[in-house]
């Protein structure tokens, strides 16, 4: 900054001169400008400098004959030169004040000294500093509870923490809430995450027992009920109480055909959903036509139609499968996620899968029995010109209704039970109703009809008179 100002004063100086060059100018005396802003830098930091400014002739600047400006020691000239004094506050030499008291009166808290020149003055500008350092007045047993001055939120309550070396203060909330992030509000707990279950694992001796015993069921019910579909096929029967009892058959058929995939497939979980998925698909669609078949007797029993039920075969199959088909993209559409599993591909009875399937079958169920109900129960007048061969076999088919569908829908409960909890005992018992199962529908269902029941009376006839003739 000082060489600047050398540098720039000579220019200054001769700026301020040139109006006194003009020889045209009429007399006039001099004045003196106003002291330079700009000055040399002080020579000292601290304890009284010197700078130098300048003023120039200018204001007016003498022309003509006009005198020149009177300098302070009174001599003429253009320019005047001007030491100042700068910086005459002290200069700081490692001088403190005392410490000041502590801000706090009970607590932690700072204490402050500055720096001091001349003894006692606070020195100035950039001699001033300042320190400062931790302090305690904490006394717990004459200082007041830190509580007194603490305001907590709602639900709230201050709790007193303090030490003997200071004081602590904190807001705990009370009846069942939780203090927020922010500290300033209480709030209610979020629920606890769900702990989740352990996967159920048998012994790898009981395992393969389980396996064996399970799928011999399924086996024996699948051969059971594909015999009564032979049958039928055989001698051709194919009326609309036939259509919907195959139906129902191929829909149990087909569900304990994917029941027969090995557990293995659990570590291709696609192909795990896709089965658990036509599990779902195949159960839902047999109680279905179990409750057409209902449907179709009520329509015989009540005397509502005189032959061939209220639907005709294509309705009857059509509304069967449609509305399983519902039913399952209705369930695929909220928890597609949930079909298959870690261990086996049924249903998994943790997640609302279980009642997106559940739900439907119960309601159906209930609906099966209510229709049978209202068929045996009430008095009905008779209509005429009803088919009385078919009546007959609506009746035979209300009790195999009864007697079909409790263990259909057992069946079914208890193998997904069985899976879930791996449990041994529950493999015996869908074993046992699998195997009831197959045999009732084959029985019952070859019984139920009128012209099966003739051809085995007449092969047991033929039988029987074969035998005598020997």
């Amino acid at each position: 900054m000082k060489g600047v100002c050398r540098v720039l004063l000579p220019w200054v100086v001769l700026l301020l001169a040139l109006p006194s060059l003009n020889p045209n100018a009429q007399d006039q005396d001099g004045g003196w400008s106003d002291w330079s802003v700009l000055s040399s830098e002080c020579t000292e930091k601290c304890g009284t400098g010197q700078l130098r400014k300048v003023r120039s002739c200018t204001k007016p600047a003498p022309q003509g004959n006009g005198k020149l400006c009177t300098k302070e020691d009174m001599s003429l000239g253009e320019v005047e030169f001007k030491l100042l004094t700068c910086n005459t506050f002290s200069c700081w030499d490692d001088q403190w004040s005392d410490w000041s008291n502590c801000s706090t009166t009970c607590g932690e808290g700072k204490e402050m000294r500055y720096s001091v020149c001349n003894g006692t003055q606070a020195c100035e500008n950039d001699q001033y500093q300042e320190e400062t350092r931790y302090c305690n007045t904490w006394n717990k047993t004459i200082c007041p509870s830190p509580c007194e001055n603490m305001t907590c939120p709602e639900y709230g309550i201050c709790r007193d923490e303090s030490t003997e070396k200071k004081p602590k203060a904190t807001c705990v909330c009370t009846m069942g809430f939780i203090m927020n992030d922010a500290k300033d509000k209480c709030v209610r707990p979020p629920p606890p995450s769900p702990t989740p279950r352990p996967i159920p694992t048998l012994p790898a001796e009981q395992k393969v027992v389980a396996t064996v015993i399970s799928k011999s069921a399924s086996t024996i019910l699948i051969i059971c009920v594909s015999i009564c579909l032979i049958i039928f096929l055989v001698l051709r029967i194919f009326t609309p109480d036939r259509v919907i009892q195959m139906n129902m058959e191929i829909a149990l058929v087909l569900a304990h055909i994917m029941l027969m995939f090995p557990p293995s497939f659990t570590e291709i979980p696609d192909v795990c959903r896709v089965i658990s998925i036509f599990i779902h698909f195949f159960f839902t669609a047999c109680f279905m036509f179990m409750f057409l078949e209902a449907l179709h007797m009520y329509g015989y029993v009540a005397y509502v139609v005189k032959q061939d039920g209220m639907c005709s075969r294509v309705q009857n199959t059509l509304v069967g499968w449609g509305v399983a088909t519902i039913i399952l993209l209705f369930s695929i559409c909220f928890e597609y996620e949930n079909y298959g599993g870690e261990y086996h591909c049924w249903l998994q009875i943790d997640t609302p899968l279980f009642y997106a399937q559940l739900i439907p079958i119960v309601s159906l169920v209930v609906l099966t029995f209510t229709l049978i109900e209202a068929a045996g129960s009430a008095d009905y007048k008779p209509l005429k010109g009803i088919d009385k061969s078919q009546r007959t076999s609506a009746k035979f088919s209300q009790r195999t209704n009864l007697v079909v569908m409790p263990l259909v829908f057992c069946h079914m409960l208890v193998g997904m039970f069985s899976e879930y909890e791996q449990n041994l005992p529950l493999y015996g018992i869908f074993t046992i109703l699998n195997s009831v199962s197959g045999v009732a529908v084959l029985f019952l269902h070859c019984f139920n009809n009128q012209k099966v029941r003739q051809k085995m009376v007449g092969m047991y006839k033929s039988m029987c008179k074969g035998g005598g003739a020997h």
